[in-house]
């Protein structure tokens, strides 16, 4: 996460919208699917400037809906490059490419915890492990992210490595 918290490698700028270069640079730094990322952020539909307020209290930071629990569980990653969690919180709300390369880190953090051999149970964990909240956040973004997939396929090459 270091990268993040140091200016010299991401330069926070306000107002600055998504890209879809930058979303994919995002995942490609944190080695998540870009068109999962895609789909997040599609799904959760946020705006630079958003601060979204949800029925449990917690509120959900621009485009991809980054919400207050997990800024809190990236603290602590943060802090020791001397960044405040107000720091944060403007950066995730006004700049959409700091916002999904956030995504992508949390998205990959959780990706690495889950103890699951089902994938698309380990993506929904963005948003929650619940099983019933869980399997209703898949049901959204596994379309979307294929959706995204054929998008990606006509606008980027892709190339196919293997470790032999």
């Amino acid at each position: 996460m270091a990268g993040l918290a140091d200016p010299s490698f991401y330069a926070v700028e306000k107002w600055r919208p998504a890209s879809l270069q930058c979303i994919v640079d995002a995942a490609v730094r944190r080695n998540v699917p870009a068109n999962v990322l895609l789909a997040i952020g599609q799904h959760e539909a946020g705006k630079e400037g958003s601060a979204i307020l949800n029925k449990n209290g917690t509120r959900d930071f621009g485009r991809a809906g980054i919400n207050d629990k997990s800024v809190t569980d990236v603290m602590p990653e943060i802090a020791p490059y001397g960044v405040s969690r107000e720091q944060v919180v403007d950066a995730l709300m006004h700049d959409g490419c700091y916002n999904y390369e956030m995504a992508a880190f949390i998205l990959s953090k959780k990706l690495r915890a889950c103890k699951s051999n089902d994938f698309w149970f380990c993506a929904a964990t963005y948003h929650s492990k619940t099983p019933e909240l869980n399997a209703v956040y898949q049901g959204k973004i596994r379309p979307l992210a294929e959706s995204w997939s054929r998008i990606l396929m006509q606008t980027f090459t892709v190339r196919s490595y293997s470790r032999e």
